[in-house]
């Protein structure tokens, strides 16, 4: 059976830029004051080379999400600037319930809404320098009660396979047709360990849905062990080069 455990929300915003160096001073500059540190789950920057960057953000609920847009309003409209960045994509990922209550902040910048469905977080102490290897597949999908079906049936397995796989967190969320599963890991290690696991669900939802994209974000170390692996499914790699995580319970 399924439930969702984990009730934070995940913002995810993707910028194309154009001043890489000016767009990492300015974020390096508001990242050494961070203001409501403590109602962060995780923040860090990670990069594709300087034509992307995409910043991994959670937050303990809807209302602390919309703490820290404030705090941040001052260097996100800066990096805006059209000489430096463009907000290429925004996604937002958590429970249904707190969702609504972001939409009228955020659909103006065109955020796209994943609802979680079934996930959990896993209890890890704090990293003052996040090292964590975020995995993100997105499927589109054309059988959705198959589907769900699939990988609801795979839950119970992964779950028991957490502390093995070095998970972080493991949730599905979904947009219409869209399906995104936010999963993290100690390390490229876990993140293979987790990928023979779920070979069999895997290979059998590529039967009713499409793989429509997948990231990954870590240490540059971490990355380059996973490119064998990961490069033939077409992966993207986003390099970390700063960030932190709170203590999760």
């Amino acid at each position: 059976m399924t439930s969702l455990s984990d009730s934070s929300v995940t913002l995810a915003p993707y910028f194309k830029l154009k001043d890489a160096a000016k767009f990492r001073e300015l974020w390096k500059s508001d990242f050494a004051g961070f203001k409501h540190k403590e109602d962060c789950v995780h923040y860090s920057f990670c990069f594709e080379g300087d034509a992307r960057a995409h910043c991994r953000e959670a937050y303990t609920s809807a209302a602390t999400t919309l703490q820290h847009l404030g705090d941040v309003d001052a260097p996100l409209k800066a990096v805006l600037d059209p000489a430096i960045a463009d907000l290429e994509r925004l996604e937002v990922h958590g429970p249904a319930s707190e969702l609504e209550k972001l939409k009228e902040a955020l659909t103006p910048l065109g955020a796209k809404f994943f609802t979680c469905e079934w996930g959990f977080r896993t209890k890890k102490p704090a990293m003052e320098q996040d090292t964590v290897v975020h995995f993100y597949p997105y499927f589109k999908m054309k059988d959705e009660a198959a589907f769900k079906k699939i990988w609801q049936d795979a839950y119970a397995a992964t779950q028991a396979a957490a502390d093995a796989e070095k998970s972080f967190q493991y949730a599905f969320s979904f947009d219409g047709s869209s399906a995104s599963c936010r999963e993290s890991y100690g390390d490229a290690d876990g993140i293979l360990l987790h990928l023979k696991n779920v070979d069999g669900p895997f290979k059998a939802c590529l039967a009713v849905a499409e793989l429509e994209r997948l990231e990954v974000h870590g240490p540059p170390a971490e990355l380059e062990k996973l490119k064998p692996a990961l490069d033939p499914l077409g992966a993207q790699y986003f390099a970390l080069e700063w960030g932190f995580r709170n203590a999760t319970n």
